[in-house]
């Protein structure tokens, strides 16, 4: 790919078989107020439908701000591996090709990104209904100073929803350096935790970025694909509990705060998994998996005991988590 002068930012996306849904993601890019200061690296992933030739039509109206790039089918996270490989940008974010950003913030965003220097910068991010076309409103991080650059060190992170990929943009040099995903499902925990340690200087702008469809079928978040990829989701916890377990006596206490409750958040993810699939172990599984937290990872238990599914189960008691698991399945069932 022949590349002009460095971009501010590189946006990584990961294109299989989206058919309109990747114009969607296109088009919210191609705006003149930015498109020559980004650079959008679509990473196709073996598609057997019109998803490149559609991407093509952008590639040729904006060769040196949009870039096709093909390769066999290998699985979500290696498409986020090519896009860092292949990133040229001052800072990195993923968008996935069924999402796509707002364009008036994000006109804001690039010319933030222009005047400041730092390892992170963390935005909001819109869930998006994809049956009832509408906004589900604005995932904020509401204990963030706004605007300020403030050493991550400082960030006195109590009980919230966890940080995700939505709101987060890295700096490029950091996730070639320290970052390369397992290639299948929810990788978007090692995408958030393993640059964690290299992280010093951060800024939030309270900006509505990042686009994120919901409720189709399919999705790696739906019911029926959690339940399928089980066993890959406890792969990838377990990858991210060594790694914790590695790291965590080498980080600055308001880091380790950080990353700990982050990880209590994949935690609770298992979790869901494990009481959707609502079978015969179900309880006794859940059980198990807090005690396994308890026993080896006392900064992250810290924090799972502050997370409402954990105290509603109370610790993993077995008709507590029968009686949420039919409340937990009724909520997806509409999603």
């Amino acid at each position: 790919m022949a590349k002009q002068s460095q971009k501010i930012l590189s946006i990584s996306v990961a294109a299989y078989n989206l058919g309109e849904m990747i114009e969607d993601n296109l088009k919210s890019f191609c705006d003149k107020r930015y498109i020559d200061d980004i650079e959008v690296l679509v990473v196709d992933d073996g598609s057997t439908d019109d998803t490149p030739k559609r991407v093509e039509k952008y590639v040729k109206k904006y060769p040196n701000s949009i870039y096709l790039i093909k390769q066999k089918n290998a699985g979500p996270g290696s498409t986020v591996n090519t896009g860092i490989a292949n990133a040229t940008g001052k800072y990195f974010r993923m968008v996935d090709g069924d999402d796509w950003v707002n364009k008036d913030d994000f006109a804001v965003l690039i010319e933030h990104l222009k005047e400041v220097d730092v390892d992170a910068v963390f935005t909001n991010y819109i869930p998006y209904h994809n049956v009832k076309k509408q906004e589900l409103g604005v995932n904020r991080i509401t204990d963030m100073p706004v605007g300020e650059v403030f050493k991550l060190n400082d960030y006195h992170y109590s009980y919230n929803p966890p940080i995700r990929m939505h709101h987060t943009i890295f700096r490029t040099d950091i996730m070639k350096k320290h970052v390369k995903l397992d290639n299948g499902f929810y990788t978007d925990s090692e995408y958030m935790f393993w640059p964690t340690p290299y992280i010093k200087n951060v800024i939030y702008y309270d900006l509505n970025i990042y686009m994120y469809r919901v409720a189709m079928a399919g999705q790696s978040t739906s019911p029926e694909k959690m339940r399928r990829n089980r066993s890959n989701h406890r792969f990838i916890l377990d990858k991210n509990l060594a790694f914790f377990k590695k790291v965590s006596s080498k980080l600055e206490p308001g880091v380790r705060n950080y990353l700990a409750l982050q990880m209590a958040g994949l935690v609770i993810n298992h979790f869901d998994i494990i009481v959707l699939i609502n079978d015969k172990n179900m309880a006794k599984d859940v059980k198990a998996l807090f005690k396994e937290i308890e026993d080896n990872y006392p900064d992250i238990f810290e924090h799972l005991c502050s997370d409402k599914k954990y105290r509603i189960t109370a610790g993993g008691k077995a008709p507590l988590v029968k009686a949420f698991s039919i409340y937990l399945r009724q909520r997806y069932k509409h999603l």
